[in-house]
């Protein structure tokens, strides 16, 4: 099990928000990907990369709203 801050940020293209909704949470998981399927455990349209300083960034567009999700242990 590993601890995860993990940041959330929420974009809705219909909602006419100037910027995303963001949370910071704190998560014990096997991995990422494991705590994805755990918050989205339907199939979703993903992007995954990694960012110079180790961070997981997970991109979810599920309709008029994407969920980005930037891990870091």
């Amino acid at each position: 099990m590993h601890e995860y801050e993990i940041i959330h940020e929420i974009v809705n293209a219909c909602g006419g928000a100037g910027r995303a909704e963001t949370a910071i949470i704190e998560a014990d998981a096997e991995s990422p990907e494991a705590y994805m399927k755990s918050v989205h455990p339907d199939d979703f349209d993903k992007a995954v990369s990694s960012e110079k300083d180790g961070a997981v960034v997970y991109t979810l567009a599920l309709g008029a709203v994407t969920h980005k999700y930037t891990f870091q242990e």
